[in-house]
């Protein structure tokens, strides 16, 4: 545990860094991490320091001050620890503070700071009424989203974060049906369906959470989250690696008030993969690897254990591959195939991506196209026969997984007939950025272009 002293959480009263035009800048534009980051290098703070102080973890702390921050609760937190005026992270004055006393509307300690505040933005506009009117804009928004039978996400997946604001109290058995709902969304890859309705699931089951007690706290624990990891996957679907991470940080955090060693793997799962798709190969290897090796079903027949030890391997042997260590990736992979073997054909339930054979190979798909080894690839392909797999998510990935390697394997018309096969069953898996991508490239292969991609470029918006 890293010890902070109390004292050290914000800069003097008339440290530099209240004068900055990079701070001022940052305020300008309302960019919240770069305000963070300013202020807590200015108080001498790591961001291991700062996340101890807040009950994060450092590199979430470093994604915070990376990525727009939306989420108003964090913005408020942040500025309570570190001292911050309100205004300086787009939030209304009458902000109250964790000790329930309201913050001053001057800072009289930090006459600079105060002066920032009543200052106009450099163009001529009233910079605190700016400030005010958005954050009661952000306000607006999250209480429509937490609120409405219909909830509509205006800002994207962003809308995703907009989930602590308290919700409408909702029956637990509601809320479990919600998250059945939810699960079935994805795994039929109906990922607008799903993101349109996880923000008041969510914010319904934060409420819930907060008002219960002893086991009932528990159960909706593990459903915060494990909708939390669900909305932390379509983010990753819908190309927003950012969002993602943090879902897949909330995740964990919610997984770790329940009691449950599968529960805090399957999170840990979640943000493994937001780790590797931000580049970070050895971290999230090392998080996949330890994770499995302490569930022990190398000594179980439990089929749950077994379950979630394979598909931690399966995303190792992943993470492996993209990282160019065709021996690891080969040895995780293998380990997964035996353990999917020992299951006998059970099928966990509630699982959104079971663990079996087939979804083993269509893992072996992408783990051989990334190291370069695309008939290995296609003969994986070639053993998976479309009715043993769980979902039509599964389905859609066999499709684009089998379209990559094709397309790296000299094929672009075979990789179009697998890319169609996927429009047909689950269009909303070709309407994902990193398949237009993949279309966008097919388009500019150096043979001759189909009509039938042409027109599927045409469908999903990809690049002609």
């Amino acid at each position: 545990m890293i010890k902070v002293d109390a004292n050290k959480c914000r800069p003097t009263p008339t440290h530099p860094i209240w004068q900055s035009p990079e701070l001022r800048a940052a305020v300008a534009r309302d960019d919240a991490g770069t305000v963070i980051r300013l202020v807590r290098q200015a108080a001498g703070l790591t961001q291991g320091e700062l996340g101890n102080l807040c009950g994060y973890s450092g590199s979430t702390i470093s994604r915070l001050e990376r990525a727009p921050l939306h989420d108003i609760s964090l913005r408020r937190q942040l500025a309570h620890t570190l001292s911050i005026p309100a205004v300086m992270l787009g939030l209304s004055d009458d902000v109250r503070r964790h000790d329930g006393r309201a913050v001053p509307t001057s800072d009289a300690s930090n006459p600079e700071a105060d002066k920032l505040r009543r200052s106009g933005n450099g163009e001529g506009g009233d910079l605190m009424r700016r400030r005010t009117f958005l954050t009661g804009a952000a306000i607006t928004t999250v209480a429509g989203l937490t609120t409405s039978p219909e909830p509509v996400p205006t800002t994207g997946l962003e809308a995703l974060l907009f989930t602590d604001a308290a919700a409408l109290p909702t029956a637990p058995d509601t809320l479990t049906a919600g998250l059945a709902a939810a699960s079935r969304a994805y795994a039929d890859s109906r990922y607008t369906e799903l993101t349109r309705g996880l923000p008041s699931l969510l914010a319904g089951l934060h409420t819930a959470r907060g008002q219960a007690t002893g086991l009932q706290r528990e159960t909706l624990a593990g459903h915060l989250a494990r909708a939390y990891m669900l909305a932390s996957s379509v983010c990753t679907k819908l190309g927003d690696d950012a969002i993602a991470w943090v879902l897949a940080d909330r995740a964990l955090t919610a997984s770790r008030d329940t009691g449950n060693g599968l529960v805090v793997a399957a999170a840990t799962h979640t943000i493994a993969i937001a780790m590797r798709r931000e580049g970070h190969h050895d971290g999230a290897l090392h998080l996949l690897t330890t994770t499995a090796e302490g569930l022990g079903a190398d000594r179980s027949a439990d089929a749950a254990l077994i379950t979630a030890y394979g598909k931690l391997l399966c995303t190792a042997a992943y993470s492996s591959a993209q990282a160019g260590n065709a021996s690891s990736a080969a040895t995780f992979i293998d380990e997964a195939a035996a353990a999917a073997s020992r299951l006998g054909g059970t099928t966990m339930t509630g699982t959104v991506v079971p663990l079996s054979p087939a979804t083993v190979a269509i893992y072996k798909i992408g783990v051989y196209t990334a190291l370069g080894e695309t008939g290995a690839a296609l003969r994986s392909a070639e053993t998976i026969r479309p009715a043993e797999l769980p979902s039509t998510e599964r389905y859609g990935r066999f499709c684009v997984d089998t379209a990559r390697a094709w397309t790296h394997h000299g094929k672009p018309d075979r990789a179009v007939q697998a890319l169609l096969s996927a429009e047909r069953y689950a269009p909303e898996e070709v309407n994902r950025p990193s398949v237009r991508d993949l279309v966008s490239s097919l388009l500019y292969a150096p043979t001759a272009t189909s009509a039938g991609l042409r027109n599927l470029a045409t469908r999903v918006g990809a690049a002609i």
